[in-house]
């Protein structure tokens, strides 16, 4: 993968766009582990995010930070969890 992103970035410049640079990526580890309780009590990742004022994207990428160091698992019912039992 590394081997990849060099090869691009030697490419001639072409009109790059940064993604999502309007999200905040930034987390305190007392926020990660709250996260992590509320994905386990099958909190929906919208209510995750009003919990935390952020958009749920955020909650999103967080998520995947946490599910690819072992902190989550897969549930049953995915991320809208609580909200498609309503």
């Amino acid at each position: 993968m590394a081997f990849h992103k060099q090869a691009i970035l030697r490419e001639p410049r072409k009109k790059r766009i940064i993604v999502c640079e309007d999200l905040n990526f930034f987390w305190d580890e007392p926020e990660l582990k709250e996260v992590t309780k509320m994905w386990e009590l099958g909190e929906d990742v919208r209510m995750i995010g009003r919990s935390f004022d952020r958009d749920p994207d955020e909650i999103l990428f967080a998520l995947i930070h946490l599910a690819r160091r072992d902190r989550i698992q897969r549930r049953e019912g995915g991320l809208l969890l609580e909200q498609q039992n309503i």
